[in-house]
């Protein structure tokens, strides 16, 4: 089973397992907002997975697109 939190529990994790963290709470709702980190809305309440939390900080939101043959790629900034 996922370990969901609201996004305040899930930031406060965050800064339990790194007290020097420079993620900022305002940073944090941000990211989850924007559909950067996955959530789900249950009612008013967002609730985000710690595994999806915990990857996105781990490789970032950016997936690399498969090389098509043929073609020219696009260059992710």
């Amino acid at each position: 089973m996922r370990r969901m939190r609201l996004i305040s529990e899930a930031y406060a994790e965050i800064k339990e397992t790194d007290p020097n963290t420079a993620i900022t709470m305002t940073a944090f709702r941000r990211l989850v907002l924007d559909g950067r980190i996955p959530s789900i809305m249950i009612g008013n309440k967002r609730l985000v997975s710690m595994e999806d939390v915990e990857n996105f900080f781990q490789h970032g939101d950016r997936q690399m697109p498969e090389p098509e043959s043929g073609k020219i790629r696009p260059i992710i900034l």
